[in-house]
């Protein structure tokens, strides 16, 4: 039978953990969020993002630019927020307008900054196991697992899909807590044969599984 993950509790539990840390140790952080044109998508994120800030006692700074800010204007924004010593985060709600470099405005980004952990530097110390940020979605599923008191060491884990936000990183952090990983994808010829040996999967796109193969899954849409 598969495990049921309560995601909204755990959340809860930790904004209230983060929240009373805050308070104890009067931390004084701010999170700038950027957000280019008004995908409805995005405009939820942000909302949630800064209603979060909100919650647990630290500051945000909200940058909601028109759809047609150029890709220098957005630059120089960036390099302006990486100077300001009161933030000491910067995130860029992708995706952004179709005439700006996705990859040029990642890398813009401080790496000491870059809570999304999408910068090649922060990338690059995940890979090597040194200290930085990591990309949102796979360090929740790392707490989601601890959390529920899922063993990770010495598992077999098999996470589905490779895109740079989610799978690769995802693998990363599983061997980091010292999972067996193998990565499958939309090439992969045999991933059933794969599964049926798995203890944990973990899905990075929408996929039709049997379930039966499974001991625990985790579904992120992408």
């Amino acid at each position: 039978m598969p495990t049921i993950i309560d995601g909204k509790a755990i959340s809860a539990a930790i904004k209230d953990e983060l929240k009373k840390e805050v308070a104890e140790k009067k931390i004084k952080a701010v999170l700038a969020v950027i957000q280019v044109g008004n995908d409805p998508a995005s405009t939820v994120y942000v909302g949630n993002k800064k209603k979060a800030c909100a919650y647990i006692g630290i500051g945000s700074r909200s940058f909601e630019l028109p759809e047609e800010t150029t890709e220098e204007e957005l630059l120089k924004l960036i390099d302006d927020l990486n100077n300001d010593d009161e933030i000491n985060g910067i995130l860029v709600q992708l995706p952004v307008p179709k005439h700006i470099d996705e990859k040029k405005i990642t890398a813009a980004i401080s790496p000491d900054k870059d809570v999304d952990g999408f910068h090649p530097e922060s990338v690059g110390r995940l890979c090597i196991g040194r200290e930085g940020f990591v990309s949102c979605t796979p360090a929740g599923i790392i707490e989601l697992l601890k959390r529920s008191n899922i063993e990770i060491e010495g598992k077999e884990c098999v996470v589905i899909g490779r895109s740079n936000i989610v799978g690769k990183p995802m693998a990363l952090l599983m061997l980091a807590n010292n999972a067996t990983v193998t990565v499958c994808h939309s090439r992969t010829k045999n991933m059933s044969e794969i599964l049926k040996k798995a203890d944990v999967v973990i899905v990075g796109y929408s996929l039709k599984i049997n379930l039966n193969t499974l001991i625990h899954i985790i579904t992120v849409q992408n």
